[in-house]
């Protein structure tokens, strides 16, 4: 059986500071158009056009505010409602991604893996990865 183990509050500040910075760089990078921003080139592969820009700007948005919001949480005292609000925002945001990135996308699942399955399965787990601190984050 299966237990669940409670996250040690030293763990649960490093994995929100991480979170937080990983989100506020990656929003940072997404707005001004990185090249290597993977959520960017999945968009731009899937759609073209004004659409594409409009995607990748409120995908930037979103990671960017949730990296503020994450890291000011250690200053402000936020109400439960809108930590839930925040969660499912950004956890759907994140289930898009990994759909957009990891299965649509040009390096994705339907594209053959971008030729390589070692550094796609590599890919896959580093978003899964954010995916469970997002849960840990807010559970």
């Amino acid at each position: 059986m299966i237990t669940s183990k409670t996250v040690s509050t030293p763990g649960l500040i490093i994995i929100r500071i991480a979170l937080g910075f990983f989100f506020l760089v990656s929003g940072i990078s997404t707005l001004q158009g990185g090249t290597g921003d993977e959520a960017t080139a999945a968009i731009r592969h899937l759609v073209n056009g004004d659409l594409s820009h409009i995607l990748c700007v409120v995908f930037g948005l979103v990671e960017l505010l949730a990296g503020i919001l994450l890291l000011l949480k250690f200053f402000l005292d936020t109400s439960s409602l809108l930590d839930t609000i925040l969660m499912v925002i950004i956890t759907v945001v994140w289930i898009i991604a990994i759909i957009l990135i990891d299965i649509l996308g040009h390096g994705g699942l339907m594209n053959g893996f971008g030729g390589n399955l070692l550094s796609y399965l590599k890919i896959v787990s580093g978003h899964l990865l954010v995916l469970g601190s997002i849960f840990i984050v807010y559970c």
